[in-house]
């Protein structure tokens, strides 16, 4: 069951990005979408489904992307300034979330915001360069790091 719903995904996704509709370039999508679909039938519906995780997720995302729109407006407002009002540093935390995926997740979301980029992430040192104090200030044990610890109970 998971293969074909998976394979029902896949071919439609390529005809709503495609637009294309020629015999030829059907059967080429019928056949690549069953051999994805056969290596990666679990991607899409694993064997055992986390609702909880799934929920926390879908409220994590959100509110990532309104992060970055916050960051955004802050370097814009750097930028328009006729002197650029930066103080560049690095810093350094130890990380609360301590798996793999939470510390991966807690990575990509401070490097996705604008003002930060990790340089250095593992279980027990984060580096990170910051524009300025404004964008260092949350980074250690700030709300981004509680909703990723909120996410790494139901991993």
């Amino acid at each position: 069951m998971r293969f074909f719903a998976t394979l029902v995904i896949l071919l439609g996704y390529w005809f709503l990005l495609s637009g294309e509709f020629t015999p030829i370039l059907i059967v080429l999508a019928i056949i690549s979408s069953i051999i994805v679909s056969s290596l990666t039938k679990d991607l899409f519906f694993p064997e055992k489904v986390n609702i909880k995780l799934i929920f926390k997720i879908f409220l994590y995302v959100p509110w990532l992307f309104w992060q970055i729109v916050l960051a955004n407006i802050e370097v814009f407002k750097i930028l328009i300034k006729p002197k650029l009002d930066i103080d560049p540093s690095m810093v350094e935390f130890e990380p609360m979330v301590k798996s793999d995926i939470g510390i991966t997740l807690l990575a990509n979301s401070i490097t996705l915001t604008p003002g930060t980029v990790t340089i250095f992430a593992d279980r027990d040192h984060f580096f990170v360069h910051a524009l300025g104090p404004q964008f260092a200030e949350g980074l250690s044990g700030g709300e981004m790091e509680k909703k990723i610890l909120e996410i790494e109970k139901y991993l």
